[in-house]
């Protein structure tokens, strides 16, 4: 059989013989290779959906192939992937695949926003931003393409699994975003990802929440409003910074083996728009195309309020407002939990006093993104608080999965409150502690590894319970739990991490912010229901030791190299552990049970630790101790003289100062 070629007017091969160049692989090519080379797939596209031509011809080819020869067609997925050789790929691919295999952390995505054409242009024009981030700060770049990429990827992902079709006729997926400028536009690439799928016969719907918080999001599946969901957001990370968190049923969040799956089909989804040489469409800054708005929001509120009402167990007339009396400063720093002040002014709370309280992502007249433990966030609530007699301050962090608070240390014999100051970090575990050591005594209380010694002390001697330290990490401590809960080894009531992140069995293990002060709100009004609103919340943990100089310290490796800080590491911790053991640091008892890096005990009080970041070339160092003078004596000078020995890879400055 012969095939015969376009005939090429013999003017058209002049000019293409002046216009030879280099293609991505390095090898010449002219303007006549465009017309000799078969054209790339052409793009069927309907309201909501986009289907390459290669995705038609596998559905063709597989309904009219004969059993015997299925094997060759891919029936599992619309698109059929083109072989392609992961050994030699083109540059611009290259660096495409890369970001986003890069945007993986732990078991979300993250990187720095980076915007390119909403349409028009080549594949290959994004790989130039993505590669000048890299070059220029080593960031990595998250472009409405790899949205777009990681919409089709997730949701061929829950195409494939098992249960996906079991009671269902149609695949919905809910996308929620923070306040950030740039989430829309990531939202929008994302659902026309998901819905050019074509699940065949289960149709594939995006619902869109707009602004919402990543625990609603997750609620939203459990109560059965969607299948799955999406949180578009980079939480207390800088303003041009986003990323991306995912729930489905049956699942709950992705894990990190999940997250990898996805980035192993949006790789896949991203050679099939670079073979095509196109981009796929997207609507800039005017909106989001998908199958159906809505507003979901209004629902979470509700089963907030339903909480609230349920912790605070009045069976008087003022049963549906609750709060009343109260003075609450609510300070969501314009991020997505602003909805709670009107929850809690609903409830009967004075919510007067409240600052930022509008979703913005340019996050104006304030310090930046809301961070509860950013102490400039800390500082305005504390005054806003002052100037309010509040009872109780609430801080949340942009996407309101993590919360802290601000309470009084004295309250007058009038009612007066004053000299507030924060409850964070091992505070706030130990008041949390309290309140489940009265419902669920003997339970456990599973933290990350930074916590202090106090903190032991005070929930296993002052309220009984058991203290169970793990890996630091919000997920890898919510997932711990649950695994002790389900295997029967303990009653593991709470989830929760130094930084706020907090998870409660009662609520199927979801760290939000929103319940953690629901918990806090609900202890508040109890008290002052049984009379004893002369006092401070801070009083019920008075026991709590808390050490006078707490530190954490970074020891950064200086070729950036993970090797190289892995060696340092395994170095340092060996020397620790020779001291400890051969008696020339007297001062120090290493903690055996201890699950990361390594920790010592402190005779005197408190403890230090040393540990390494799993993605960056860094060594964190973490002391406590009953004075600066003790850390400097018997921790920081005997741990300089150790990194002395590294001085040519590393930089301990901030051992120096501290």
């Amino acid at each position: 059989m012969t095939t015969s070629l376009r005939p090429i007017p013999a003017f058209l091969l002049l000019f293409a013989l002046l216009l030879v160049g280099r293609d991505d692989h390095g090898a010449s090519y002219s303007v006549a290779t465009a017309f000799l080379a078969p054209r790339p797939p052409l793009v069927a596209r309907s309201k909501h959906r986009v289907v390459s031509s290669m995705a038609l011809a596998a559905e063709s080819t597989a309904k009219n192939t004969s059993p015997s020869s299925s094997s060759d067609v891919t029936t599992d997925f619309p698109f059929r992937h083109a072989a392609i050789d992961t050994h030699n790929e083109p540059p611009n691919l290259r660096a495409i695949l890369s970001s986003l295999l890069e945007l993986k952390s732990g078991s979300d995505l993250r990187g720095t926003y980076v915007g390119h054409r909403s349409s028009g242009g080549t594949i290959a024009n994004i790989s130039d931003p993505i590669k000048a981030l890299k070059r220029e700060s080593g960031g990595v770049a998250l472009t409405p393409f790899a949205a777009h990429c990681f919409g089709a990827a997730f949701a061929r992902w829950l195409l494939s699994r098992p249960d996906a079709r079991t009671g269902m006729d149609e695949l919905k997926v809910c996308i929620g975003r923070d306040p950030r400028l740039h989430g829309e536009r990531l939202a929008d690439a994302f659902a026309r990802g998901v819905e050019g799928v074509d699940g065949e016969d289960m149709p594939v719907k995006v619902l869109y929440t707009d602004v919402a918080t990543t625990p609603s999001m997750y609620e939203f599946v459990r109560a059965d409003k969607c299948d799955a969901a999406v949180m578009i957001t980079a939480s207390h990370l800088p303003e041009e910074k986003n990323g991306m968190k995912f729930f489905s049923k049956g699942v709950g969040g992705l894990t990190s083996q999940n997250i990898g799956e996805l980035i192993d089909l949006a790789q896949d989804e991203a050679r099939q728009w670079y073979d095509m040489g196109i981009l796929p469409s997207s609507s800039g800054n005017a909106g989001v195309l998908c199958s159906e708005i809505v507003d979901f929001m209004p629902y979470y509120k509700e089963s907030l309020q339903r909480a609230i009402i349920r912790e605070v167990d009045s069976a008087s007339a003022l049963s549906d407002r609750p709060l009343s009396g109260l003075n609450i400063v609510v300070n969501p720093g314009n991020g997505a939990g602003c909805f709670f002040a009107d929850l809690l002014r609903d409830l009967g709370a004075n919510i007067a006093g409240s600052i930022h309280l509008t979703p913005d992502g340019t996050f104006p007249n304030t310090f930046g993104v809301p961070n509860p433990e950013k102490k400039e966030m800390v500082e305005e609530t504390i005054r806003a608080c002052e100037a309010n007699d509040a009872d109780v301050g609430i801080m949340f962090d942009t996407d309101a999965d993590r919360s802290g608070f601000v309470l009084p240390r004295t309250v007058s014999s009038s009612g007066t409150r004053a000299d507030h100051e924060a409850l964070n970090g091992n505070r706030m575990i130990a008041l949390i502690s309290a309140v489940f050591s009265r419902s669920s005594p003997g339970c456990t209380i599973v933290t990350d590894s930074t916590t202090s010694e106090a903190l032991s002390e005070y929930l296993e001697n002052n309220l009984g319970l058991r203290h169970y330290r793990y890996v630091r990490g919000y997920a890898n401590v919510i997932g711990k739990a649950e695994e002790l809960t389900e295997s029967g080894q303990a009653n593991a009531e709470v989830a929760v991490e130094i930084s706020g992140h907090c998870a409660m069995k009662e609520n199927g293990y979801v760290d939000d912010g929103t319940y953690t002060a629901v918990k806090i709100i609900g202890l508040l009004a109890r008290v002052n229901a049984e009379g004893k609103s002369k006092g401070s919340l801070l009083d019920l943990i008075s026991d709590l030791k808390e050490m006078p100089y707490e530190e954490e310290m970074r020891i950064r490796v200086t070729d950036g190299s993970l090797d190289t800080t892995t060696y340092v590491f395994q170095q340092l911790t060996q020397s620790l552990k020779e001291k400890s053991e051969d008696g020339s640091a007297a001062d120090w008892a290493l903690d055996e049970d201890n699950q990361e890096g390594v920790r010592f005990r402190l005779l005197s009080g408190g403890h230090f630790m040393i540990r390494q970041s799993l993605h960056d070339p860094v060594i964190s160092m973490q002391v406590e101790s009953i004075s600066q003078e003790e850390a400097r004596e018997k921790v920081l000078d005997p741990l300089l003289m150790l990194l002395s020995e590294h001085d040519s890879v590393i930089d301990y400055s901030a051992l120096k100062i501290a």
